[in-house]
Parts: C-alpha cells; sequence; structure tokens
C-alpha cells in the first residue's frame, strides 16, 4: 500500500479514484484500473485495464465492478472499451460475463522465449552488415531503407524518431546488403522488464528476399541470448507474412477490444 501511495504522489498524471483496490488486512486481493478517456464521434469512452482478484476471493468480483463502471458513469462515460488477449486467463471470460462484447483484433504480438530460438552454433550471414546509428554515415544509410519501409514516418521526424530508439538503449542495428543493394534490417533494443528486448518490424521490400525474414530474426535472438535477455517481444506489422513465421514455429496472439455500451 505505501508503495502505491508512492507511485500516485510521484505521477501527475495518476488519478487515484478510478484506480480500484481491494485489501484483506495487508493482503492486496484485488485491483482494477480504470479512466476516463476522450470523446470519439459523440460518444465519451472510459476504460478498463487488466483487473487482478486472487484465488479464493472471487466474492469480491460483483464489488469491483460496480465500484469501477459505478464511477466511469458518473463522470460522464457511455461506454467502456478493454484490451485483452486469449492467453490472459480469466481476464477474458471475465469481461463477458460484465457484458462486455468482442470487437475485433487490434494488433498481434508474440514474447519469445530467447533459450528456445538461439542456436550456440549459429553463425552470421556474410551479406551482414551491422551498423553504427551513431556515424553519420551509417545513419544517413539506414534513413534511406527505414523511410522505404515506414512510409507514414515523414522524413522531418527521422530525427526524433531516431532519438527515440537511442533513449529506448537501442542494442544493434542491423541493414542486410547483398552487393549495393539493402535488403532489410532489424532494431533490437530495451523493453520495460529489464530481461526483455523488443525487435522492430522486419521489412521485406520484394518476394524474391523473403527468406531475409529467418535471416534477420535468427540474427536478432542470437544477438538478445547474447546481452543477457529471456525474451524478445515482437508485433506482426505485415500479415502477409505471418505464414513465413508459422513455418519458423511462431505464432502471434491477437489483441481484442472489447466495449460495453452503458443506459
Amino acid at each position: 500500500m505505501e508503495q502505491l501511495k508512492q507511485a500516485y504522489n510521484n505521477n501527475e498524471n495518476f488519478t487515484p479514484e478510478t484506480r480500484h483496490f481491494l485489501y484483506d488486512g495487508d493482503k492486496l486481493v484485488a485491483f482494477l484500473s480504470s479512466a476516463l478517456e476522450a470523446e470519439v464521434d459523440g460518444v465519451q469512452w472510459g476504460s478498463l485495464h487488466f483487473p487482478f482478484i486472487r484465488k479464493g476471493y472471487e466474492e469480491v468480483e460483483e464489488k469491483l465492478r460496480d465500484k469501477t463502471i459505478g464511477l466511469l458513469k458518473s463522470m460522464g462515460a457511455q461506454a467502456i472499451y478493454a484490451y485483452n488477449r486469449p492467453e490472459n486467463g480469466y481476464i477474458p471470460d471475465l469481461l463477458k460475463k460484465w457484458g462486455f462484447e468482442q470487437k475485433e483484433a487490434i494488433g498481434r504480438r508474440v514474447i519469445l522465449s530467447v533459450s528456445k530460438f538461439s542456436n550456440p552454433k549459429y553463425k552470421q550471414p556474410e551479406y551482414f552488415k551491422e551498423i553504427d546509428l551513431n556515424e553519420d554515415k551509417d545513419l544517413s544509410l539506414f534513413k534511406k531503407v527505414y523511410l522505404k519501409a515506414r512510409k507514414e514516418v515523414e522524413e522531418a521526424n527521422f530525427d526524433e524518431t531516431m532519438k527515440m530508439f537511442r533513449e529506448r538503449d537501442l542494442t544493434i542495428s542491423c541493414v542486410i546488403a547483398k552487393k549495393d543493394e539493402v535488403l532489410s534490417y532489424g532494431l533490437l533494443y530495451k523493453a520495460d522488464q529489464p530481461k526483455r528486448s523488443f525487435l522492430s518490424s522486419i521489412p521485406i521490400f520484394n518476394e524474391e528476399h523473403e527468406y531475409v525474414l529467418k535471416d534477420v530474426f535468427d540474427f536478432m535472438v542470437n544477438k538478445a541470448k547474447e546481452k543477457g535477455y529471456d525474451e524478445i517481444y515482437h508485433q506482426l506489422v505485415d500479415e502477409e507474412r505471418e505464414k513465413l513465421y508459422s513455418d519458423m514455429k511462431i505464432e502471434f496472439s491477437p489483441n481484442y477490444r472489447y466495449e460495453l455500451k452503458l443506459d
């Protein structure tokens, strides 16, 4: 409880009235974080985030629900959304029990075990070239391929994007070149958890070069192992490449949006 108080006091964006914690003595038995969100198309939205109920305390479920949803409604919420994944234990069933309706999937991701996919006998392909984004020449090379892959990123925003990568402690960048042609790249950097790394999308510009997806992935997994990471978080950006991942025994999990309309 003291840690929670300290967290709230040190973060002006926290709103204690929409974070609900239930204790049995000093034991935390349930919590549910919520928020009043933006109005979209004339609908004022609220949100719920990962309810937790300790095993053996299921009887507090109704109290937690009524308190959270009632408060959001009193604050003007007309509907509430939540995001969740099928593998999140009882939570998807709990949301449906509370009246939420499952909507479309929003993004697909996987959290991989580095030890499972790394190979102690791995050898880097000869056509790989590692670059240093702190070097102007390498940064210029990377800028061309990055903007080619990420068409939604404006050239004027490239420097700000690179600043973000550096702040997240970029572990390695890799541009794959065969002769003078840049085929793809991968970025590996720290995630929020200390033993988890984040692997960027791996672009493929030509169907003839689909093989580079596995080559980049293998390189990055073994680099993660070398740097001491246990896990890799990776999102599926190009759904057309999902079969290539399936052939590598990598299956992505969808993130579903759930919605509840309030009376």
